[in-house]
């Protein structure tokens, strides 16, 4: 068989205008989410011509080179539509990040939002790998953790699997803080990626589980910013319940059989489906009585202990957010939990009850993926929206970092 010949190698900025800004696609795209340890860049920081070296690298690795023993051969990996074909091109620049949330007039309307002028300039632009193949192309970005609702700790923390190294005795200028990593690609291609990331800037990457504070505060923003349609598909949330079933035995089941059960959770998910036109009738009712108190008796609000082991592992779930003095003013979910308590006897606020995903006309965000849907071009309303959605997912990345300070 004759050796397969590669597919040529496309410069960058070979079908770019003179000073035309490209952005990476967000709209109608389904990202993986990922957190980003500061990324280590040295003295010479992240210039041009060291983007274009760094690139080169990463093709010379996809092409060929092996991966902690393990031969990559995502050439001729399977897609959807077939054979992604010969890999083309692999570039690494940097972009202005709001360009990623609408066109020019959109970011014009982000200039004028005073949360987006109280960014630095460090914060304004994220950094876009580009994988482009015969069929395919595949894409990583690195955006800032655009939350300003706190300031942002001067050092960055150590992973404990790092060395746990103090931060300052590094010089903060030697590093570069992208903590979120959105990924579009195959699984295997995710892995090289993330692989590839870690050796290169000495940092670590780690899939972002978002929880429910995360997810229903995105939902609770969007409502307020970019208004509720009247038409389109259902709104569906779809709850999980972090309650194992009980330990007692059964007496016919064997040995195996008890030890798998008690590994199994009771009722893994529960889905609820509400028309559009049902929607504003929900936040009206929130609106007009104010926050819901469960009927039932609980014994975990008073124990700490008890609550978190209600919760789990996910410090973002549990509900204990909104238990405090102000609670937060979230009509919708208020209307929902007073529903679900009256008609079901399903008390949302529980700690072990979580929102995995919430899906709608206008985005899908569940655990580890997000997509935010653009129906012909962007206005400033979904603009705005969009930039509320991925602040919220900067202020989750900030309350971890700051959590890890303290």
């Amino acid at each position: 068989m004759p050796p397969r010949r590669a597919g040529p190698r496309v410069a960058p900025s070979s079908h770019e205008e003179p000073g035309e800004e490209l952005t990476p696609p967000f709209f109608n795209t389904t990202f993986s989410t990922h957190r980003v340890s500061p990324l280590f860049v040295g003295a010479e920081g992240l210039t041009s011509a060291r983007l274009q070296h760094l690139a080169r690298r990463l093709r010379d690795t996809l092409v060929g080179d092996v991966v902690r023993g393990i031969q990559v051969g995502l050439e001729a990996a399977d897609t959807p539509m077939g054979q992604v074909g010969a890999l083309r091109a692999v570039s690494i620049r940097w972009f202005q990040a709001h360009g990623l949330l609408g066109d020019a007039t959109a970011g014009d309307e982000l200039e004028r939002d005073d949360s987006w002028s109280r960014l630095s300039e460090e914060q304004r632009r994220g950094l876009w790998v580009e994988i482009r193949h015969e069929n395919a192309t595949y894409v990583a970005i690195l955006l800032p953790a655009f939350s300003t609702s706190q300031e942002a700790p001067k050092s960055f923390p150590w992973d404990a699997e790092m060395g746990a190294r103090a931060a300052g005795q590094a010089d903060d200028s030697h590093f570069v803080s992208l903590p979120l990593l959105l990924l579009r690609m195959p699984q295997a291609l995710k892995a090289v990626i993330s692989e590839w990331l870690s050796t290169v800037f000495d940092c670590r990457v780690s899939k972002l589980v978002l929880g429910t504070k995360t997810l229903v505060s995105v939902w609770e923003g969007w409502i307020k910013t970019g208004g509720i349609p009247s038409k389109g598909p259902d709104f569906v949330l779809t709850l999980s319940f972090h309650a194992p079933i009980s330990d007692s035995r059964n007496a016919i089941a064997d040995s195996d059989d008890e030890a798998n059960s008690k590994e199994e959770s009771g009722l893994r998910a529960l889905e609820i489906t509400i028309s559009p036109s049902d929607l504003r009738r929900f936040v009206r009712a929130g609106e007009e009585d104010g926050s819901h108190q469960s009927s039932t008796t609980d014994t975990w609000s008073s124990d700490a202990r008890e609550r978190r082991r209600l919760v789990g592992g996910n410090a973002d779930d549990g509900w204990a957010w909104r238990s405090s003095d102000h609670p937060p003013d979230q009509p919708f979910t208020e209307a929902l939990a007073r529903y679900l308590d009256h008609h079901l006897a399903l008390n949302l606020f529980h700690p072990g009850v979580r929102v995995v995903q919430i899906s709608c006309g206008s985005f899908v965000l569940a655990q580890s993926k997000l997509k935010v849907v653009k129906l012909g071009d962007v206005t400033a309303d979904l603009a705005r929206a969009a930039w509320m959605f991925v602040t919220q997912l900067g202020a989750r990345l900030q309350d971890d970092v700051l959590a890890t300070v303290k």
